[in-house]
């Protein structure tokens, strides 16, 4: 359903294929870190990351988030599984994610972390 999604994007010029392929990878590192997620959870957090990564390769970044924002998330409880996740992901990616994305990718993470 996931990644029938990510092509429904692609086909529809939301986001590239290099971005969809990136999705489809991260779909399948999801469903294996995270199995207890539900298909909101995981619905909400693919399309946001696709479109994260589709604004850097448009050259658009997001601004940073205030410190005392970035202070509560890393003081998350699962901030540190929300940085080792990050970093999985990041393997496969076809962009480099700058700080202020980073930033609240694993914002989103450890938010879905904690419900």
């Amino acid at each position: 359903m996931l990644k029938k999604r990510m092509q429904i994007l692609e086909q529809g010029g939301v986001i590239s294929g290099k971005v969809s392929g990136f999705m489809n990878l991260v779909i399948d590192l999801m469903k294996e870190c995270f199995p207890e997620w539900s298909q909101e959870k995981e619905e909400m957090f693919t399309t946001h990351l696709a479109m994260a990564a589709e604004r850097i390769c448009k050259g658009d970044i997001v601004d940073t988030m205030e410190e005392t924002s970035w202070e509560e998330v890393k003081g998350c409880g699962g901030f540190h599984t929300a940085e080792d996740f990050f970093l999985k992901m990041m393997e496969f990616s076809p962009v480099e994610f700058p700080e202020s994305e980073k930033r609240f990718i694993l914002l989103h993470i450890c938010n879905m972390l904690e419900e």
